[in-house]
């Protein structure tokens, strides 16, 4: 899956992902990079509702889902996988190609750097995300802090 990158939380209860969301727009990192909460789903049910997006219907099957709820059964990480539907307090993000900018790498380096004891653990292409988005210093309090 090339350079994909997940930063998980510690603490995955809706109000802390609330404020890790807003320390990442204090960083000014592009909004598309927030970590996942109940929040999403609610956005995407509400654009199933208005018959927005792609929703095939052998995964959403629009006689089956009459509420929220029955749409979570389908929008969930078991239904689809982690990579279009990541777990709560997920961080998501390609580090590869350009698909994510220097600019936002460098900015989400800086709020992982400085809120470090709010992570759990990283995964997928982590050390590749630190040697476009972090300086030196930060390189090795990630590798001290055993993120690496």
């Amino acid at each position: 899956m090339g350079g994909f990158t997940q930063v998980y939380l510690k603490d995955c209860s809706y109000d802390n992902i609330l404020k890790q969301n807003e320390k990442l727009k204090e960083y000014k990192v592009a909004k598309r990079y927030r970590f996942a909460s109940e929040d999403d789903v609610k956005f995407e049910y509400n654009a199933f509702v208005k018959g927005l997006g792609v929703f095939p219907e052998s995964q959403f099957p629009k006689d089956k889902i009459k509420s929220y709820n029955d749409f979570k059964k389908y929008w969930s990480t078991e239904a689809l996988g982690e990579i279009f539907c990541p777990t709560f307090g997920t961080l998501n993000f390609d580090c590869y190609f350009g698909r994510t900018s220097k600019r936002a790498m460098r900015n989400m380096g800086k709020y992982i750097a400085n809120n470090v004891d709010e992570i759990k653990k990283t995964n997928g292409s982590f050390s590749t995300f630190i040697e476009r988005g972090m300086t030196k210093i930060e390189q090795a309090l990630m590798k001290q802090k055993g993120l690496v």
